[in-house]
């Protein structure tokens, strides 16, 4: 049985910092270590974990933050052990996360994700009902020394997840999912590049479909040029996003996913 609570002692910060380097490997070179996660905690910081016994097998870790005129948290590291994966333990932490911050009258929530991993895209915007502002090209720069810093250099979102909003209220309590007659036609898709491209040109109507990989393992960089693909991504969304399109969700398929942007 897992149990959520918040770090207490520095044994189990200390197992934080083990847990970060499991997961974005030894090389990583932007590990949060023990003292600033103790000063975070100390600064109104919150830094939860999910426990099966005393092993520490995830923890999410934000701070807090006045970021666009908004007194919130950054939150700024979720990682759940891979023996504890593909339980929904990542979206648990987020909503203990949200119950935590609510009674320290927080309202608002930032961060980043990759745009490439699709995973995550589903968990922000169709689980947790969290909005993306804009696209920040190689946020991180391009020598993390992790593994999980695939395609190339590290270009984020900047997402902000309105704790009380009605978008989050209604993704918490049974997802934001996509219609799927709304499925991608040719003239709104804007797929990899490369042999099978629908279109060279952008659409620009009301709605757009924008193509990732459904998921990021070593075989789809063998399989396609995945930098060249991060690139049309990061043109896409840099177009849309600065003409006021916003995006709604995620369709998750087998192979491909697409995020679904409709114009303000």
């Amino acid at each position: 049985m897992i149990e959520l609570r918040a770090l207490k002692d520095l044994a189990e910060l200390r197992s934080c910092v083990e847990l970060q380097n499991a997961t974005w490997g030894e090389g990583y070179s932007e590990v949060a270590p023990t003292s600033v996660l103790q000063v975070s905690q100390k600064t109104g910081g919150f830094l939860g974990g999910a426990f099966v016994g005393d092993t520490l097998v995830g923890f999410i870790y934000s701070l807090f933050a006045n970021f666009e005129d908004t007194i919130c948290h950054w939150s700024h590291m979720l990682a759940v052990h891979s023996s504890a994966r593909g339980e929904g333990l990542g979206r648990r932490l987020k909503l203990f996360q949200r119950e935590e911050l609510l009674t320290r009258g927080i309202n608002t929530v930032f961060w980043t994700f990759d745009p490439m991993v699709a995973q995550n895209a589903h968990l922000n915007l169709n689980r947790l009902g969290a909005n993306i502002l804009t696209y920040v090209p190689n946020m991180y720069g391009a020598d993390t020394g992790s593994l999980l810093h695939v395609g190339g250099e590290t270009d984020r979102f900047i997402v902000r997840w309105d704790l009380e909003s009605q978008r989050t209220h209604r993704a918490v309590e049974g997802g934001l999912r996509f219609n799927s007659k709304q499925a991608p036609k040719k003239d709104c898709l804007i797929a990899r590049p490369g042999p099978g491209s629908v279109s060279k040109e952008m659409p620009s109507g009301d709605e757009v479909f924008i193509e990732i990989p459904g998921e990021l393992t070593d075989s789809t960089e063998e399989d396609v040029d995945l930098v060249q693909w991060r690139a049309t991504v990061r043109n896409a969304f840099m177009k849309y996003l600065r003409r006021g399109y916003a995006v709604q969700n995620l369709y998750r398929g087998t192979n491909t996913c697409y995020y679904f942007l409709t114009r303000s």
